[in-house]
């Protein structure tokens, strides 16, 4: 890869594995995480709109297109984002980060149902098996990793996991309808108005407070965790494969766990350490190319 390649690809994994920190930051400081999120999209999509605007871009706005679209401003940027704030509040940020890095697990098996040519191999569900191991310690674990409501939280992620990945390879299956930048200005639009509406319903009795932390962190997390992440992803598509991009998922939460410990004092128990590096080890066996024998289910 060339040099500016490599630098960006690493500029996005250190991002990604920083939002972790903000969020809890945030989160810690008082924010509604309903209101955070929204905040942080309604911001991300008004800069999108204008870079929208200056690129001089048309907007698909054909049936498919729609229905991309409200499924990822309403399943994977508002329900599932809105879960994982939520979550976050009773949760250290670097379980949050482990836990969506099984991500990909989950993409996998919904994928074997969906498309004809991305079945699940052996490896696949060699890897799937590792991950899942790692969340049943995690989760074991949750009751003496924090308060009485850490398990709930572990548990509202993986759903969130889920709720995010039905989206994600409707994409796959039709990538070609509308482009990156076209799907995250209208889908964070749409996360940041529905956040802020059912925040006005479900947290009317919590306030925002604009401490200084909080205002840079929800100016780091819409526009270098939101709008900067999704451009420099964007650009990553036209200069490595899909499959070097992939590893995206594995970076960030080995780096929220080492910021996690060190900045929030964050420490975690040996077997909800075995059980993340189970997770870690999924998510990166899963994204290494292998042989293709598809194992029917």
């Amino acid at each position: 890869m060339k040099t500016k390649t490599i630098f960006l690809y690493t500029v996005l994994c250190l991002i990604w594995g920083t939002t972790w920190l903000a969020i809890k930051v945030s989160l810690n400081e008082g924010t509604p995480p309903l209101l955070g999120a929204g905040l942080r999209f309604l911001i991300a999509g008004i800069v999108l709109w204008g870079i929208f605007f200056i690129r001089r871009e048309s907007l698909p706005r054909d049936k498919r297109a729609i229905g991309i679209y409200l499924q990822f401003g309403l399943l994977n940027f508002s329900l599932s984002y809105g879960i994982t704030y939520w979550a976050t509040q009773y949760i250290y940020s670097n379980l949050s980060a482990i836990l969506w890095a099984g991500f990909p697990f989950v993409i996998a098996g919904i994928a074997h149902l969906m498309l004809p040519d991305d079945k699940l191999t052996a490896k696949k569900i060699f890897s799937i098996l590792i991950g899942t191991t790692g969340v049943v310690l995690i989760s074991i674990e949750g009751q003496v990793l924090g308060g009485e409501n850490v398990t709930i939280g572990i548990l509202a992620i993986i759903f969130a996991v889920f709720v995010a990945a039905w989206p994600n390879v409707y994409l796959k299956k039709y990538h070609r309808t509308v482009n990156t930048l076209q799907l995250n200005t209208v889908s964070q639009t749409i996360a940041g108005i529905t956040l802020i509406a059912a925040s006005f319903w479900l947290e009317s009795d919590r306030t925002m407070i604009w401490s200084e932390i909080n205002i840079i962190a929800l100016v780091y997390l819409a526009i270098i965790g939101s709008v900067v992440t999704w451009l420099i992803y964007f650009w990553l598509f036209s200069q490595i494969s899909v499959t070097k991009i992939s590893y995206v998922a594995f970076f960030p939460p080995v780096i929220a766990t080492v910021i996690g410990w060190l900045i929030l004092d964050e420490k975690l128990t040996n077997p909800a350490i075995i059980g993340a590096l189970l997770v870690l080890t999924g998510a990166l066996l899963i994204n290494i190319p292998g042989k293709t024998n598809h194992v029917s289910i």
